[in-house]
């Protein structure tokens, strides 16, 4: 719905990715670390003049950043290095987790490259933009695609009523719903529709109308990409509400419920999943 101009909440994280860049004299080499709790979970050496991978750990990721510098040099032809480089990046929440770990990266090289990262976004990932607004936000936005950004205060009385829990399996962007979307002829009504619901998410005080705004969310989406909504396909018998988030099926839910924090975890730790966060702990504020 984004992609289709539709005005949504955008939650950026108290967790994040940071970026060092050094020159390398006397080297024709680009080369990448990228840390995870202290340990290298990514490695690669590219050719300084046509960024083709001399050495990776992982050929997929390599060629992703292939693609990201070669759009920055198309973005910005001027852009040049006469020496070798070296990047160094830390990244705080888990990769597996899709916490921002690409649209992070791609404000991080746009910031350092001097190229707008939303362009180069799209070049790149294709995506709506919303992430790349987040990268650099300082607390909830109202992301409308190609709209100037809206600060949002989210200051909800039954914060700590939220979670997010990890659903096992990260899910990368959405091809099938993607190619849905894009096949599926969707009304400037829907777009409205959806745009309203996001300004209800933002104005609502009342927890029992929170869970009722997500239960129409959740089939509002569904009906429109052919999927049965997360709590009845997998937590029927779930006291509360769930909330799928980015792509269906994958990565994070947002779960709303009267249970303590010890219950509900209790509930989706005999699931299998024990990667729970409070609302709190996890987003960030104005």
């Amino acid at each position: 719905m984004v992609l289709h101009g539709a005005k949504v909440i955008a939650l950026p994280l108290k967790v994040g990715q940071q970026m060092v860049v050094s020159q390398v004299k006397n080297s024709s080499t680009v080369q990448w670390k990228a840390r995870f709790q202290d340990k290298i979970w990514f490695e690669c050496v590219l050719n300084l003049g046509d960024f083709s991978v001399l050495q990776t750990s992982d050929s997929v990721k390599s060629e992703v950043l292939v693609k990201l510098f070669k759009a920055i040099k198309e973005l910005n032809p001027g852009f040049q290095n006469p020496t070798g480089l070296k990047f160094e990046t830390t990244l705080e929440p888990n990769p597996e987790w899709g916490f921002g770990s690409s649209s992070t990266l791609v404000s991080l090289l746009a910031q350092w490259s001097g190229v707008d990262p939303f362009r180069l976004n799209e070049m790149v990932f294709h995506g709506s933009g919303f992430d790349i607004a987040c990268a650099t936000a300082g607390g909830p936005i109202f992301y409308t695609r190609n709209q100037p950004i809206q600060k949002l205060s989210l200051n909800y009385p039954f914060a700590d009523q939220l979670f997010l829990v990890y659903s096992g399996k990260k899910k990368g962007t959405a091809n099938e719903v993607r190619s849905f979307l894009k096949e599926k002829v969707i009304s400037e009504t829907e777009i409205a529709e959806m745009s309203a619901l996001s300004e209800e998410f933002a104005a609502c005080g009342n927890h029992s109308e929170f869970n009722r705004l997500i239960e129409i969310h959740e089939l509002m989406i569904g009906k429109l990409i052919g999927q049965i909504p997360v709590k009845a396909q997998l937590f029927p018998d779930f006291e509360g509400s769930i909330k799928s988030l980015g792509a269906w099926g994958g990565d994070f839910w947002l779960v709303s419920t009267q249970q303590s924090f010890s219950e509900m975890k209790s509930y989706f730790e005999n699931k299998g999943l024990t990667t729970v966060f409070k609302w709190n702990d996890l987003i960030l504020k104005q």
